[in-house]
């Protein structure tokens, strides 16, 4: 090799090191900018002490059940895959500490996928699992099955502990600040157990309990009976006031920045009330609601409705605007960093709606649609339909390890 040949090969080893360090420095202060921007989003977003800090933790992403997540979701409607289950799927998912995808089947299992949605594992309960799993701080997995049991899986699927009570479990569970569990049972009561799964209390209602629990900052219990009634609850369990509707009440309660609790009814009402159960309005859709509220950051309500609309409240309870599918609407919409809703119809199709309630793409499904969404940090949507698949939306993007 000529000494000029050597020259210029030094050269260019130089200045690719150069932009390896440079491109080094940017992979690390993009980890950065995405760790400042985690810490940002707990603080706006009511985990509590005991959830994981994930995209999507848990039933309705909060706490609260705003239905809100701090990510924009994909911009087209591009499928990444597939998952296929044993059979239909009511359960929503939720994303683990390490981007595992965790939701039941009513084919009896729990399941956990990788983010590239190959089978991370499955775990096998005694009945149909509709209810949708919440994940705490340590990526311990609870969830309640048709079996009569509330579950805790470890991350790798082993069984921590199992819960029996005298009914069917289809209410998500929710994580309160000491980690005891809250969730309602098909035997009628909203039940309270130690994170070990023991048992605290349980409150008896007049009828079965669909509604998964909603909890407040000040640690306020919120959930709704079939009975017709919208029950506030301390943590002791001690109930504060109830609310009546005028028919079944399968809609979860979501709280407001204000402490409004929104939820819908089965006598075709969406319900504000005010911390103390005052009722501030009600807007009457044409047919039942079993979906529950999605609440924006300009304090925008939104709920579908079996008249198969999409429905857009401001916060003093006027039409803002509504988005016409084919079908009844019993899936929960959630909403993304932009505005857009997302939602599912039993016409089998998956919509993106923007803010102003113009549509922005749809997918179609192979079965009605009764699960809700979750956003994942890179903009994928994950939704379920009851022809037993999981379907990831959103480009390919490898952001876990």
């Amino acid at each position: 090799m000529t000494i000029y040949n050597k020259i210029v090969f030094r050269h260019i080893y130089s200045l690719s090191f150069v932009f390896l360090i440079i491109s080094i420095l940017l992979y690390a202060s993009a980890r950065t900018v995405w760790c400042d921007e985690q810490a940002k989003d707990a603080s706006s977003h009511y985990f509590g002490a005991r959830i994981a800090n994930t995209p999507w933790p848990m039933h309705r992403h909060d706490l609260r059940h705003t239905g809100r997540s701090p990510y924009a979701g994909s911009a087209t409607n591009n499928i990444k895959w597939t998952f296929q289950t044993g059979a239909a799927i009511s359960s929503s998912p939720v994303i683990g500490l390490d981007g595992t995808i965790y939701f039941g089947s009513q084919d009896k299992h729990l399941y956990a996928l990788n983010p590239d949605g190959t089978l991370k594992w499955k775990f096998e309960t005694g009945a149909e699992v509709d209810s949708t799993p919440a994940i705490d701080i340590d990526g311990v997995i609870y969830f309640g099955s048709w079996d009569q049991y509330l579950y805790a899986l470890f991350p790798d699927g082993k069984l921590k502990w199992k819960h029996k009570t005298n009914g069917g479990i289809i209410s998500s569970p929710s994580i309160g600040n000491d980690g005891s569990l809250y969730f309602g049972g098909w035997d009628d009561r909203i039940h309270s157990v130690d994170a070990e799964g023991k048992h605290k209390w349980e409150y008896k209602t007049a009828d079965h309990i669909w509604s998964s629990p909603a909890i407040g900052e000040d640690g306020m219990i919120y959930c709704g009976s079939e009975d017709y009634y919208m029950f506030a609850l301390k943590p002791d369990g001690k109930a504060v006031w109830s609310f009546g509707t005028h028919y079944l009440l399968e809609s979860s309660p979501s709280i407001g920045d204000d402490g409004t609790i929104y939820f819908g009814s089965e006598d075709a009402n969406l319900f504000a009330l005010d911390p103390n159960g005052h009722l501030k309005w009600q807007y009457k859709t044409v047919y039942d609601i079993d979906s529950s509220t999605a609440i924006a950051m300009d304090g925008t309500i939104y709920i579908g409705s079996g008249d198969g609309l999409l429905y857009a409240v401001n916060p003093d309870g006027t039409l803002k605007w509504t988005f016409e599918t084919r079908y009844s609407v019993m899936s929960s919409p959630v909403i993304d960093a932009n505005g857009t809703v997302y939602v599912g119809s039993r016409d089998k199709k998956f919509y993106a709606v923007n803010s102003d309630g113009s549509l922005k793409w749809f997918i179609e499904t192979g079965g009605a649609i009764e699960s809700s969404a979750s956003i994942d940090k890179d903009g994928t949507i994950y939704i379920a339909s009851t022809d037993g698949k999981l379907y990831a939306i959103g480009e390919k993007m490898d952001l876990y390890p």
